[in-house]
């Protein structure tokens, strides 16, 4: 899109600060930034010079959009603590060294006899990367960045732990485990046993993760003793295989558990913000629990958090079993990034559920908000204007020339002159004729409508799905009346002879339907089924000034 300079856009972030007051990801800042004690322990710390903003994916699963709503409300916060002028930087870490838990749709059932094992020592099932999570992260970071618009850093705990960075953090924990097992019995009905270990070794029989049990450990060299038993996941068991080994936690591979590692990462990059799903916010959640550890174990300042909703698919939890899942690059190919920023960025925990058939009313949102933004719609209440404004901001990329300004070519219209040009010459026309037509935005208009075609192919309701008719069957015309047939031939003449707008012509429709005796629901119904063969369509007005003489020609046979 074009990005316009800043004689263009008045709303500049160094200018305006409206809504900063009101907008979620802006409140966080402040209070993180204003932030100086610890949560769990009575002191002070040292307020960092760079505020550190992570989030993160697994990849033993399918990475789907709503993935992508984790770091794309991180990212937020970070440029909110950009706008605020603090210093900070955006993090993403992937937890390429958890266990895979259970057969995503399009993966070999063989591969259950992976269950429990490190995605990045799994074999990629099509042959074409080194591992399984080499496959998925790949695709993942090939549209995350258009996503993102922010610098972000890309991190593997595979890596990682490889690396040795994860060792300290490790020894700490492993000496501290009693204190750990205490902080976790506080919220649990069978509490864990006492030789219960925050480290899993990866069996060196079967190389699964999941599956090892500490038994064990030298507390003279820290090396653990370990036995490979099953494990139950939610849906699926990794099976062991009864082997009994040792590991040393400072140099051999495994990882750390789940109600540790989490602190041990935020101790790791000295994070200061990390958001998380609306399951957390309970006090005995894994966020929680390892808040508590971060800060009494690891003496590091658990970080401010918010917490959203997942999305859902038409109320239905994305499931690669149920066919129901949106990829990014899906989405790519019927919207922009800043669409789904928008739809993420609006109130946290609002239930989010999608559906393709209403994308268009998504768009038109979005288009509310960029007519308020560019001063090109009223919005009389103060604090709705301003939190409307801020919310577009932050969905789009900014620079010191402004944002880039959205196509005023609506959705619905576009997949409307999408079904009936295929030309691009006639597409111009088309949008001419309805006064959507700017030169300086082509580039916009046509990627709209390149999405949109792809949206009524696709993804659209049979109801917005039509074809414009050539010629008037018989079955059409026994399906009119006089009144309507007078109404129509009427309309063709006046669409002949005289250029109206939109309004003009909306008004005309209304005059002529009364001259014929016509209530105006009995006229459009009778243009619909004309045009389209059906008894609802567009609106008429803008739908016949963009076909033109198309309309006229099909009208006149009636």
């Amino acid at each position: 899109m074009k990005e316009h300079n800043s004689s263009k856009n008045p709303a500049k972030p160094s200018e305006e600060k409206q809504g900063f007051d009101l907008f979620w990801a802006d409140q966080l800042a402040t209070k993180i930034i204003g932030r100086d004690k610890y949560r769990y322990l009575d002191k002070k710390f040292e307020k960092p010079r760079e505020f550190v903003v992570k989030t993160a994916a697994s990849l033993s699963g399918v990475l789907h959009i709503g993935r992508l709503s984790d770091t794309i409300r991180n990212a937020s916060v970070h440029r909110a603590l950009l706008d605020a002028g603090a210093k900070s930087k955006l993090i993403w870490i992937s937890d390429d060294l958890d266990p895979l838990r259970k057969i995503p749709k399009g993966v070999p059932a063989e591969f259950e006899k992976y269950l429990g094992s490190p995605v990045s020592m799994i074999p990629d099932y099509e042959g074409c990367h080194e591992s399984y999570a080499k496959h998925h992260l790949e695709e993942y970071l090939k549209v995350i960045r258009e996503f993102i618009f922010e610098d972000m850093e890309i991190f593997s705990m595979k890596d990682e732990y490889a690396k040795g960075n994860f060792r300290p953090f490790i020894k700490k924990l492993i000496e501290k485990a009693d204190t750990i097992r205490e902080i976790q019995n506080r919220h649990r009905t069978n509490p864990l046993k006492k030789d219960w270990m925050p480290w899993s070794p990866l069996c060196s029989s079967c190389g699964k993760i999941i599956t090892t049990r500490v038994s064990e450990v030298d507390e003279k060299t820290g090396v653990v003793s370990y036995v490979c038993k099953d494990y139950l996941f939610e849906t699926t068991v990794a099976k062991g295989c009864g082997h009994k080994g040792e590991n040393d936690p400072q140099k051999d591979i495994g990882k750390l558990a789940y109600k540790s590692e989490w602190a041990a990462q935020w101790a790791r990059w000295e994070v200061s913000c990390e958001g998380a799903g609306k399951e957390y916010q309970v006090p005995n959640s894994a966020f929680w629990i390892n808040a508590e550890i971060c800060e009494k174990v690891l003496d590091f300042p658990s970080p401010e958090t918010f917490f959203y909703e997942h999305l859902t698919i038409e109320g239905v939890k994305m499931s690669a079993s149920l066919g129901n899942v949106v990829y990014p690059r899906q989405w790519l190919e019927v919207a922009s990034p800043q669409l789904l920023r928008f739809f993420y960025n609006k109130r946290l925990m609002t239930s989010r559920s999608f559906s393709w058939k209403e994308l268009p009313l998504l768009y038109d949102e979005y288009d509310k908000a960029a007519a308020v933004y560019f001063g090109k719609a009223v919005v009389e209440n103060e604090k709705e204007r301003s939190h409307i404004k801020r919310l577009y901001e932050i969905s789009n990329k900014v620079n010191s020339r402004g944002i880039d300004v959205p196509s005023a070519l609506s959705f619905s219209h576009a997949a409307m002159v999408a079904q009936v040009f295929s030309d691009e010459k006639d597409i111009i026309s088309s949008l001419e004729k309805t006064g959507q037509y700017h030169k300086e935005e082509n580039r916009q208009i046509m990627q709209r409508i390149k999405e949109a075609r792809v949206w009524i192919t696709l993804y659209a309701p049979d109801e917005v799905k039509y074809v414009l008719q050539q010629y008037v069957s018989d079955e059409v015309k026994s399906k009119l009346s006089q009144p309507q047939i007078k109404a129509l031939k009427a309309l063709a003449e006046k669409l002949k002879v005289k250029k109206l707008d939109e309004k003009e012509l909306y008004n005309e429709c209304y005059s002529i339907a009364k001259e014929a005796g016509l209530q105006p629901p009995e006229f459009f119904k009778a243009a619909y089924l004309v045009l389209l063969n059906k008894e609802r369509g567009p609106k008429l007005a803008p739908f016949l000034l963009a076909l033109g003489e198309r309309a006229v020609r099909v009208l006149g046979k009636v």
